[in-house]
């Protein structure tokens, strides 16, 4: 019996170093044969029409809706000067007042704040989520015509290196804007 056990572990490493060559010469012809591409999703984002379009918007919003902030604050940094000024003379009741009252537009400034910081993050999604859709249509499109097997993301830092030449995204653009219907960004009530 002892012989018999002291050969399994040696059956067992041979079966597996012939499954690993097998393996391996499997692997080393089918990578003769792969075709890799990467593209930088968000690059091509920011570089198409549309994708700088949607980005003017969203710049715009954000202007406006700053402005309205700032001077918002603004006010609210006076009222402060104002009541630290006068918080010695006055009448504790009045002082009580100032104070609730400057903590309750604080407070106001800080929601509206938030809320500003919300809806452009969701204008942002809504204007780049059918461009981003888009690519991702280019993308596939154009891995199958022109046979790659595996087409990487490049923008999301899982890739340590990537050599420049299998860099699409300048291809991803120009195709994209040549689309009629997807370089225009979201479509039309008409469409």
């Amino acid at each position: 019996m002892t012989g018999t056990s002291e050969k399994r572990p040696v059956r067992w490493a041979i079966t597996v170093l012939c499954t690993a060559a097998a393996v391996g010469g499997w692997m080393a012809d089918a990578a003769a044969e792969v075709r890799i591409a990467v593209v930088d999703m968000q690059r091509a984002l920011n570089e198409c029409d549309a994708g700088k379009k949607a980005k003017d918007e969203v710049k715009a919003k954000f202007e406006r809706s700053q402005d309205q902030l700032k001077r918002q604050r603004d006010d609210l940094d006076r009222m402060k000067e104002d009541y630290d000024k006068k918080a010695l003379v006055l009448k504790e009741e009045e002082r009580h007042n100032l104070e609730k009252d400057l903590e309750t537009r604080s407070l106001e400034f800080k929601r509206k704040y938030e809320d500003f910081q919300r809806d452009l993050k969701r204008t942002d999604a809504e204007l780049t989520q059918s461009i981003v859709e888009g690519l991702g249509d280019v993308v596939r499109e154009y891995a199958a015509k022109e046979g790659y097997t595996l087409v990487l993301e490049a923008s999301s830092g899982a890739l340590i290196y990537v050599d420049k030449t299998t860099d699409v995204t300048d291809a991803i653009v120009r195709l994209y804007n040549a689309s009629p219907r997807r370089g225009r960004g979201r479509p039309s009530e008409k469409e």
